[in-house]
């Protein structure tokens, strides 16, 4: 609900503070709520759609609240009055973590479920709800510095020999982006098997193979209907607050550059890169497009370094051969199987010809 017609600074001090007093009230109504407990018991009280919008409406950035005046305010009413048990299981961090967490998941942001990895050791300060989210999918190891160059969408890079990979790792986050590409394969970029393993997905499990191809390793990234919300309210907060340190804005440009076109959607979904809830892989691409729109793009990216390997491999002379070998001789299972069906039949037709020459009788 809109506040009514203000003139006076205590008028608006009062009616932000009977915000963080219904705030604060809705969450500790949810972490009591029986319901929780025993989901069986008085599900007629079940309002999902209402506490749906609530959750949206909290991490709306202009709907936010100084995040110590909601802290102050939480253990002023919750501690010292009703006697609540000084620990950390009932910190304010812990209480919000657990109620955002669900329809941050479901908003395209995979977080830690383990909220002791996260807050262990000094806190970070932070402004508000939408700061909170953002400290959540801080990346841990990434320094904002290099200017980031533009790389191929992902259908023109999977040509070039670049397998894209899932991240199974628990202590990585959303942000963090890994190329990997072996010294051999630096040495000698010819040896890139990537045209033969993609055709005949059962020689991959082989350990001798694995480093015959370079790799982009990224996290899952949910795109449900929250998705454009949070992100944009994200993207709003980085480049008023923390221009310099973008991660989030940094990273929607990474994945417009990956997906220019529905192709580039469906390889993503289908390598699991992508979920798309959505259901069209071609809203996923509009979606991405537009968000970029959105961005004035700074010289200094915590992806600059990605963006020079993976450009510098796609450069190299023996990845565009590879390129248009991949496309016109390996670009499915049955493709592949006639060219080497082909190339058997070639080479024992030519061997049929030179045998009465080698081993004349």
């Amino acid at each position: 609900m809109d506040p009514p017609a203000m003139t006076t600074i205590s008028e608006k001090c009062e009616w932000r503070m009977w915000d963080a007093c219904v705030i604060n009230f809705q969450k500790k109504r949810e972490e009591d709520d029986p319901e929780r407990k025993n989901p069986k018991a008085n599900h007629e009280k079940e309002n999902p759609w209402r506490s749906y919008n609530i959750m949206l409406d909290l991490i709306l950035l202009e709907n936010q609240v100084p995040f110590f005046v909601l802290e102050n305010l939480y253990e002023f009413a919750y501690k010292e009055l009703f006697m609540y048990p000084q620990n950390e299981d009932n910190s304010f961090h812990r209480l919000l973590h657990e109620y955002f967490f669900q329809f941050w998941k479901s908003s395209g942001f995979v977080l830690d479920s383990d909220y002791e990895k996260i807050f262990s050791g000094k806190k970070k300060e932070v402004k508000h709800f939408t700061d909170f989210l953002r400290y959540f999918l801080h990346p841990q190891n990434l320094k904002c510095g290099k200017t980031f160059e533009r790389v191929p969408c992902a259908t023109k890079l999977s040509e070039a020999g670049v397998e894209f990979k899932v991240s199974k790792s628990k202590t990585r986050r959303l942000l963090d982006i890994q190329f990997r590409k072996s010294n051999l394969l630096k040495i000698c970029p010819f040896l890139n098997m990537s045209w033969f393993l993609s055709c005949f997905p059962c020689f991959p499990r082989f350990k001798c193979l694995e480093n015959m191809h370079p790799v982009l390793e990224l996290k899952s990234f949910i795109i449900g209907y929250e998705t454009e919300c949070a992100v944009r309210n994200l993207m709003a907060l980085e480049q008023c607050h923390y221009p310099r340190e973008a991660y989030i804005c940094n990273y929607i440009i990474l994945l417009d550059n990956l997906i220019n076109t529905e192709a580039d959607v469906d390889l993503l979904v289908e390598k699991k890169v992508i979920v798309n809830w959505l259901g069209d892989n071609k809203a996923v691409a509009t979606l991405i497009n537009k968000l970029r729109e959105q961005i004035v793009e700074a010289n200094h990216s915590c992806y600059g370094e990605l963006s020079k390997n993976i450009q510098g491999h796609y450069d190299n002379v023996w990845s565009k051969v590879m390129a248009s070998f991949t496309t016109l001789y390996f670009k499915d299972f049955w493709r592949g199987t006639a060219t080497v069906v082909g190339i058997m039949a070639l080479f024992f037709s030519f061997w049929s010809f030179l045998k009465p020459f080698v081993f004349p009788t």
